[in-house]
């Protein structure tokens, strides 16, 4: 016979490993998305041109931070 402590950390346990399995399942469903219809190969394009563009406006390199603003 299991302990309350146990029964509470085994369903503890099963909640993280379902959590795992849908992250991961949402994760393989957006890789397919982008590999079927290329998402993400205009969106490299365009930050590539943004840095490029962002460099020549600002002479001293600083560290890019990750995020959506182009901004520095």
């Amino acid at each position: 016979m299991i302990t309350e402590h146990q029964e509470i950390a085994r369903c503890q346990v099963a909640e993280q490993l379902r959590q795992a399995e849908q992250r991961a399942l949402r994760k393989q469903d957006r890789a397919d998305r982008e590999a079927a219809y290329g998402v993400n190969a205009p969106r490299r394009e365009l930050a590539g041109v943004l840095r490029r563009l962002a460099d020549r406006l600002e002479p001293q390199p600083r560290h890019r931070r990750t995020g959506l603003s182009v901004v520095r």
